[in-house]
C-alpha cells in the first residue's frame, strides 16, 4: 500500500498526528495471558470470601472484563458479589497479578500480526508513538520486549493508568489519555487512539481522541459484532489487520478536516 509522510506542523519540527497504542491484543496478543492468571486469583479470592461463587475461566473474565485492569476488576467483583476487602489485602493481590503476569508475558507474550512491520514503516513515516495502558507498566514493559517492540517505544512515554497516575484508575476513566496527551505536548485533536475494548475506547474518546478500533486479536466470527460495538461508543473506523492501519489514518484525517 503507498503510504504518505505525516503532516508536520507549520515550523516543521514534528509530525502533527501522535499515535497512541493500547497494549494488550492490540500491540501485543497478552489478554489470554493475562486474564488466565487473573481468573486463578479471583476464584481463589471469590472462595475465600463468597459462598458457592461464580468460577471464571479467562476466556469468561475476558469477555467480562476485557479492557480493565486489575483493580477495576476486583472494583467491580467487589460489587457484584457484595462484600469489601481490607486495603491491604486488596494491595497484596495487585502486587500479586502484577508479579505474576509480567513473569508470565515476559517468556510467553507475542507481537499481534503485522504489528512490528507496520510500526517499523510508521516510525520511518515520522510518526510519534505512545503505549497508554490500563495495565501496571512493569507488565507492559514485559510484553513490549517479549514482542520485540521496545525499539519502537520510549519508555518515557509508556503511560499505565494503574502506575503512571497520581491516582491509580483504569479505562473507561479518559484520565490516562489526558495525561498523555499533557506528557506529549499535544492537545486531543493532534492525537490518534488505536483501541481494541470498549473500554479503552471510550477512555479515548472522552479525552477527545479520534479512536481506530482494533479487531484483530477477536476470534474471526467474532470480529463483525465487535466492530458495531466499538463503533456505537465512539471508533470512527475498525481494522482486522495492521495493514490497514494507514487507510484508517487516513480517513481519520479527513474526518477531522470535515470537522466529524
Amino acid at each position: 500500500m503507498a503510504t504518505t509522510n505525516p503532516p508536520v506542523d507549520e515550523t516543521g519540527t514534528k509530525p502533527s498526528i501522535a499515535l497512541l497504542f493500547d497494549c494488550d491484543n492490540t500491540l501485543v496478543r497478552s489478554e489470554e495471558i493475562a486474564f488466565d492468571v487473573c481468573a486463578s486469583l479471583i476464584n481463589t479470592l471469590l472462595a475465600q470470601h463468597v459462598p458457592n461463587p461464580q468460577i471464571y475461566t479467562g476466556r469468561s473474565l475476558q469477555a467480562q472484563f476485557v479492557g480493565q485492569n486489575f483493580s477495576g476488576m476486583l472494583t467491580q467483583i467487589e460489587k457484584l458479589y457484595n462484600f469489601s476487602l481490607p486495603p491491604a489485602e486488596k494491595e497484596e493481590l495487585i502486587k500479586r497479578e502484577v508479579t505474576t503476569i509480567t513473569q508470565e508475558l515476559s517468556t510467553r507474550a507475542k507481537p499481534c500480526l503485522g504489528a512490528n512491520e507496520k510500526l517499523k514503516q510508521l516510525q520511518k513515516e515520522g510518526y510519534e508513538f505512545a503505549v497508554v495502558s490500563s495495565s501496571a507498566k512493569p507488565r507492559v514493559l514485559a510484553a513490549l520486549k517479549k514482542a520485540g517492540q521496545m525499539e519502537f517505544f520510549d519508555e518515557d512515554l509508556i503511560f499505565s493508568a494503574m502506575t503512571s497516575l497520581p491516582v491509580p484508575t483504569s479505562k473507561p476513566d479518559p484520565a490516562i489519555y489526558m495525561f498523555a496527551c499533557e506528557k506529549l505536548g499535544r492537545r486531543p485533536a493532534e492525537c490518534i487512539a488505536v483501541e481494541d475494548s470498549v473500554s479503552g475506547v471510550r477512555s479515548a474518546v472522552a479525552a477527545g481522541i479520534r479512536t481506530i478500533g482494533y479487531l484483530g486479536a477477536y476470534e474471526v466470527e467474532e470480529r463483525e459484532e465487535k466492530g458495531r460495538e466499538l463503533k456505537k461508543y465512539g471508533a470512527k473506523v475498525c481494522i482486522e489487520h495492521w495493514e490497514g492501519m494507514d487507510g484508517a489514518i487516513s480517513a481519520l484525517g479527513a474526518i477531522s478536516a470535515l470537522g466529524a
